[in-house]
């Protein structure tokens, strides 16, 4: 079974629900899809990383790190960039706060001194409404 086919299968199992869900936009809708269910277990983690890494390398011009806002982008970079490293191209990631940290250095992006400055980049996001 190919990588799409299989992640859909892992959405449908893990994270579709049916019901009446209350959406940040005070719209409702009759189901909902909680996708950490999937990016946080191990094979949904791996098959998200594999395909968004897949499809960033076929950018014409080189990503040079692949972020999002925390925390719905937490495991889809996090994947992203591991499976970056095991196919020898490694992608780093980085991670941005809804605001800057209140104590220890106070960033407002995790991640930056792994990234050179005017680097391009990947941002990903874990919602869709």
């Amino acid at each position: 079974m190919d990588n799409r086919k299989r992640l859909k299968e892992i959405l449908l199992e893990r994270s579709y629900r049916k019901g009446t869900f209350t959406l940040t936009s005070g719209k409702s809708s009759d189901f909902y899809i909680d996708g950490k269910q999937t990016t946080l277990s191990a094979e949904g983690a791996y098959l998200c990383g594999k395909l968004l890494f897949d499809l960033i390398s076929q950018e014409k011009e080189l990503i040079q790190a692949v972020g999002g806002m925390t925390l719905g982008a937490d495991p889809l970079v996090t994947a992203v960039s591991m499976v970056s490293f095991l196919e020898n191209a490694p992608i780093p990631a980085f991670i941005v706060r809804k605001e800057a940290k209140g104590h220890g250095t106070g960033n407002y992006i995790e991640g930056l001194k792994n990234m050179k400055p005017g680097c391009r980049v990947a941002l990903v996001e874990d919602v869709v409404t």
